[in-house]
């Protein structure tokens, strides 16, 4: 039985003053993979049907004895469904609709709650995988196969209308394996229309546990951690004085610094587990022992509150953050889960939030290059590259960007008033005088990066990418290759084979990303760019002479050559984005192969023939008309 009990928690990668246990679990759920089907909203029936067939990826079913009476089983049934439509890997699209409008997700894998339904799609969607609530990616690099239910209570309030579901979690492997270190809870409000409101979930700490160290690092730390906006406090607590009083009594008495009359509110041969902790503790003079050690760990000061409790007269799931002298503290939020007999507190398991750093952003990281380890070679060569622009000495002529010598700013400046060589061809009299292959090379530079426009294809709302793809492109402008390679190393994976004008992220992208003379205009300012280089500003002389005086301005100029090396990168790197641009047009692979691999191998000139001839995105609405 997997059992719950609150034990102090204190986070910070910390210890609780609370604990909880965990036995064998079909003792007290013995219905934990049941075969009722819970039909998910506007999901696929045959995928619920396969989940039924397959143990692994059933959603749990649970009778009405589990739920706290009244209107408390449609809220479960809600959450239910929800960890159903995950298990069965639903659509993003189809799984927020589970939620209201004004949602408020807090998923602590995260440093920052997600607020509101539209912000919550872009987070399934972008960070599939990466914890157990942020749905389960399209990849196969993510281990873990189904969410196992292991207990849940509900109740529902009549004052508020608002149902309050509790659910104990872990997950489990394809081939029906707990994952090690997976265990969680989630607390869930539900509105009376039946959509969640708010979600807390916490998961236990990897071993090994960190024990009294993160006690004692959050007394250190507690001057600086406040944070008002961590509580998720509800104004309607408690409904039910009678079967809510021994956990409330616990806290009181743990806040009093009473151990003796908090280890009252537990059965003698209770079971209490603090995840922070490698062990149980398996009656109440163990417990006391573990309270009284919690109470010389932290300052007089500390107090842990209730936000919220979802109670029947069986069990408890509690909501909960830590203050110091009424201040709510930072990364000190947690939940527990409860079992009750006799009005007393017979287990427990208590789950303290994570202390940065926070994996979840991680996870979505490092799952891209575990999936695609080719994006290690752009990441690297970012690396290198920053380092050898802004901070090397002696790898590049000129001195680093660091320095901010005043010559390589004005020839900046320079360079960027004469942007498209608009200025020198109009001879505007403001239009400074600048090497002609300089500015050939730096137009041609920039006239490429802004080609990249042509895959605003590549950030729609079901594909958003870490860095969107719209700021990254105007970046470009300014930083080339700084911006491009993260992009390309952080980008999120093409997993659609048909994809429609409207789902570009933005009306005026849409345009822009599919304006087929986009190639043509660019082409051309390129070519003008080469042109320039060899003919423009005649003092300069002929061609041997500008092309030695050329490079004797790159021998000593950091601008200059570092342009040259992000010609050679746009060179390699502009191919990465042909094969999923051609996919998303309902190009298979092996088809247009020509004009594929012009657009892959002919720098520069090969992509501005591929904007021009590459198949157009179709519009819904024509497809639509033409049906």
């Amino acid at each position: 039985m997997r059992t719950y009990c609150i034990i102090i928690p204190v986070t910070f990668g910390t210890a609780s003053a609370f604990a909880g246990v965990r036995s064998n679990t079909a003792q007290i759920l013995p219905l934990m993979r049941s075969t009722e089907l819970h039909m998910v909203q506007n999901a696929s029936p045959f995928s619920a049907i396969a989940d039924v067939l397959n143990p692994i990826k059933q959603s749990s079913a649970w009778n009405g004895g589990l739920a706290g009476g009244g209107g408390a089983g449609a809220g479960q049934q809600v959450v239910e469904s929800f960890i159903s439509s995950l298990n069965s890997r639903a659509d993003p699209a189809t799984i927020v609709e589970f939620f209201s409008d004004d949602v408020n997700f807090v998923d602590t894998s995260y440093y920052n709650p997600i607020v509101g339904k539209e912000q919550l799609l872009k987070h399934f969607y972008l960070h599939a995988g990466s914890s157990a609530l942020s749905t389960f990616s399209k990849t196969a690099s993510f281990s873990a196969a189904a969410i196992v239910v292991d207990d849940i209570v509900s109740v529902s309030e009549k004052l508020s209308e608002l149902s309050k579901v509790c659910v104990m979690y872990h997950l489990a492997d394809d081939d029906g394996k707990d994952v090690a270190d997976s265990t969680a809870i989630t607390f869930y409000t539900i509105t009376s229309d039946g959509k969640i409101s708010s979600a807390f979930d916490v998961t236990e700490p990897k071993s090994p546990k960190p024990g009294d160290s993160g006690l004692k690092l959050l007394k250190t730390v507690s001057n600086l951690i406040g944070d008002e906006s961590i509580v998720m406090k509800s104004d309607n607590i408690n409904e039910n004085e009678q079967s809510v009083s021994a956990v409330e009594k616990y806290f009181e008495a743990w806040n009093a610094r009473d151990m003796k009359r908090a280890v009252s509110q537990f059965t003698e041969d209770c079971s209490v587990r603090d995840l922070q902790y490698d062990n149980a503790f398996s009656n109440r003079d163990e417990l006391e022992k573990h309270l009284l050690r919690c109470k010389d760990c932290l300052p007089s000061s500390f107090n842990f509150v209730i936000d919220d409790i979802a109670i029947t007269s069986q069990k408890a799931g509690v909501l909960w953050h830590v203050e110091n002298n009424g201040e709510p503290l930072s990364f000190t939020r947690g939940c527990s889960f409860y079992t009750l007999r006799n009005g007393l507190i017979e287990s427990g398991f208590d789950i303290p939030e994570k202390a940065p750093p926070k994996t979840g952003f991680l996870k979505t990281i490092t799952s891209k290059f575990e999936a695609e380890p080719i994006r290690l070679i752009p990441a690297a060569l970012w690396v290198a590259y920053m380092y050898i622009l802004f901070i090397s000495d002696g790898i590049l002529p000129g001195a680093n960007a660091l320095q901010l010598e005043q010559r390589t700013w004005e020839e900046v400046r320079d360079l960027s008033i004469n942007f498209f060589l608009v200025s020198p061809l109009l001879k505007l009299p403001f239009s400074p005088v600048v090497h002609p292959m300089l500015e050939g090379v730096f137009n041609l530079l920039l006239s490429w990066a802004a080609m990249f426009a042509c895959f605003l294809s590549d950030e729609r709302k079901n594909k958003p990418n870490i860095l969107p793809f719209g700021p990254m492109l105007v970046g470009m402008q300014f930083l080339t290759s700084g911006f491009l390679l993260p992009y390309l190393f952080t980008r999120t994976p093409e997993f659609e084979s048909q994809v429609y004008r409207e789902d570009i992220d933005g009306e005026l992208q849409a345009k822009v990303g599919e304006w087929r003379p986009l190639g043509g205009f660019l082409g051309t300012v390129g070519t003008a760019s080469i042109i320039w280089a060899f003919i423009g500003r005649p003092e300069f002389g002929e061609f041997s002479d500008r092309y030695n005086s050329f490079i004797d301005l790159l021998s000593i100029d950091r601008v200059g050559s570092s342009f040259i090396v992000d010609l050679a990168i746009f060179a390699i790197f502009q191919s990465w984005f042909v094969d999923d641009d051609l996919q998303r047009r309902g190009v298979a692979e092996g088809k247009l192969e020509v004009l594929r691999n012009v657009a892959k191998y002919v720098p520069f000139f090969g992509l501005a023939a591929y904007i021009t001839l590459r198949p157009e995105l179709p519009s819904r609405s024509t497809v639509r008309s033409s049906e």
